[in-house]
């Protein structure tokens, strides 16, 4: 469901579980249909919750499409700045990487056990053992500056100082950026991505610096 039906079914349908139903959960569906939405509690958490992701996604969606004139020049601790340059973005930010890793483990013979910690697992079973792998995000923290003539981002781990007019591609979503170097692919978290793929553009095109 988009965030605005998921936000309007569960205001107007929420108390009978319809919001459940539609999300594949018959069990709290039928317990929210029988208990009123769970006595009206369950039914007004949903409501809010549900709010705050439809009106954070048109938040999202306004600002992606408010495009600035001019970009404001930001103080950029931590950046040595080189001669006409002039940060315009600064930044907390989280170098995601995605690494398939080994969960937990199944048995043919059935049960299942689940690594707490490496080399600790609980469960019991028989039969052959099977190893669980998801894909498994990491975040590493950092600061991103974008400038009149760079993007950086500093870092423990990821880090890159690159030239604006040698990105590929980029993109963007609710949570953050997505950027291209030729074949080098990276991916980072902003606190507000839409103002932050906004000073991308506007420095890429050269807008004026206030």
């Amino acid at each position: 469901m988009s965030p605005s039906v998921e936000f309007w079914v569960t205001l107007l349908f929420g108390a009978f579980g319809i919001h459940k139903f539609l999300q594949g959960k018959i069990g709290m569906g039928l317990l929210y249909f029988f208990t009123c939405g769970l006595f009206c509690f369950g039914w007004i958490y949903d409501t809010v919750q549900a709010g705050r992701r439809y009106f954070g996604a048109a938040r999202y969606a306004h600002e992606l499409r408010s495009k600035p004139t001019s970009l404001p020049a930001v103080p950029a601790p931590g950046l040595f700045l080189k001669d006409g340059e002039i940060c315009v973005y600064c930044s907390p930010a989280q170098y995601m990487v995605i690494k398939n890793r080994i969960t937990g483990y199944v048995r043919e013979g059935g049960g299942a056990s689940v690594r707490i910690m490496p080399g600790l697992s609980v469960g019991r079973s028989t039969g052959v053992s099977r190893a669980i792998r998801e894909d498994v995000s990491e975040l590493y923290p950092g600061t991103l500056y974008i400038t009149n003539q760079r993007i950086v981002f500093s870092g423990d781990h990821g880090s890159f100082d690159k030239k604006l007019s040698t990105i590929t591609t980029f993109a963007v979503n609710p949570k953050g950026i997505e950027l291209q170097f030729g074949s080098s692919f990276y991916e980072l978290l902003v606190p507000n991505a839409a103002r932050c793929i906004n000073t991308l553009e506007g420095a890429m095109n050269e807008i004026p610096i206030e």
